[in-house]
């Protein structure tokens, strides 16, 4: 009973149109109001006040243009292997159970940053003057960390894979490390210009957050749906190293990038704590892919429980989040 139901659910066209409904309604529970209240973003660019309806289109905006760039990544280079956006339902009730992450304007930026870092990887495959793709991934690292600087710690793993996926050469090495400082290029011109060096100053001064520290304030349901992550990324690895040698050799490479991606995210994640918030939505879009691949291509009773319990759990964090929390 539980198998058919659960290929009934992967393959209706309506699972992933009921629930975004579900989660819209969850999400705008967890809006604060009134919508004309001024929100004030501070970061090391200063303080920038915004009217709440603003940031909060902005984060739906965001997370819309996200999901769109995960269904790319699928149908582009068969990551699930169906045509399904159960990817896109289990990011989207994990991005909705993390309110610091569903009404955090800099966390669904950085998401749409390392998305697209991904992409332009992924388009790199055997190309052996790939020099636009190594470009186009560091200048999105580069953008991504000066929202987050902590991410350039992924740069190495950005550049193995792109050596194991044929298209690192000099050429494209160098244009990447052109793309990698882009950012900073561009930051230093505009305090230059702009007679505000003291900005540039600033964000140096601040650039590496304080690490193996602030755990206390890391909310506990932070944890749980880290914990949740990691369990999920678990089953995915065992399942892809049972299947490993009958992927191709481009999808083998693809879902070991990933795994290594979600578990240094993870590792960053306790590393410096105090910018969790900005690497959930990364952690909660690697492991969507995963766990879509994962339960797409199970069919054993333990799987198919797994499934149900997975959803049934991922609901009800949300539910928790944004009802009885909120409420």
């Amino acid at each position: 009973m539980s198998q058919h139901l659960q290929q009934r659910i992967i393959k209706a066209k309506t699972t992933f149109p009921v629930m975004a409904v579900f989660a819209l309604l969850l999400w705008c529970l967890g809006v604060e109001w009134p919508l004309d209240a001024d929100v004030v973003l501070s970061g090391w660019w200063g303080t920038l006040a915004a009217p709440m309806w603003a940031v909060e289109g902005a984060n739906m905006l965001l997370c819309l243009i996200a999901l769109y760039m995960m269904a790319e990544l699928n149908s582009a280079y068969s990551l699930v292997g169906r045509r399904t956006m159960l990817h896109g339902l289990f990011f989207l009730l994990m991005w909705v159970a993390a309110p610091w992450v569903s009404h955090c304007v800099e966390a669904n930026l950085l998401l749409c940053f390392l998305l697209a870092t991904v992409g332009n990887l992924f388009d790199g495959y055997q190309q052996r003057h790939g020099v636009g793709a190594l470009f186009g991934l560091s200048a999105f690292v580069g953008l991504g960390s000066l929202l987050c600087p902590p991410v350039l710690l992924l740069v190495p793993l950005l550049y193995v894979s792109a050596w194991f996926f044929q298209s690192l050469s000099v050429r494209s090495f160098l244009a990447g490390l052109m793309g990698l400082l882009w950012p900073y290029w561009v930051l230093f011109v505009f305090a230059f210009c702009a007679d505000r060096m003291e900005l540039f100053a600033t964000f140096f001064s601040t650039f590496l957050p304080p690490f193996f520290s602030g755990y206390t304030h890391v909310p506990f349901l932070a944890w749980v749906l880290w914990g949740s992550s990691l369990l999920l990324s678990a089953g995915s690895l065992g399942f892809v190293l049972y299947r490993y040698g009958r992927y191709k050799i481009r999808t083998r490479l693809f879902l070991a990038f990933l795994l290594w991606w979600t578990f240094l995210v993870a590792l960053l994640w306790i590393v410096a704590p105090s910018v969790g918030k900005l690497l959930s939505p990364l952690l909660f879009a690697s492991v969507g892919l995963l766990a879509g691949h994962l339960f797409s291509f199970t069919r054993t009773r333990a799987s198919n429980i797994c499934f149900l319990g997975v959803l049934v759990w991922l609901v009800m964090l949300s539910v928790y989040s944004c009802v009885w929390m909120r409420w």
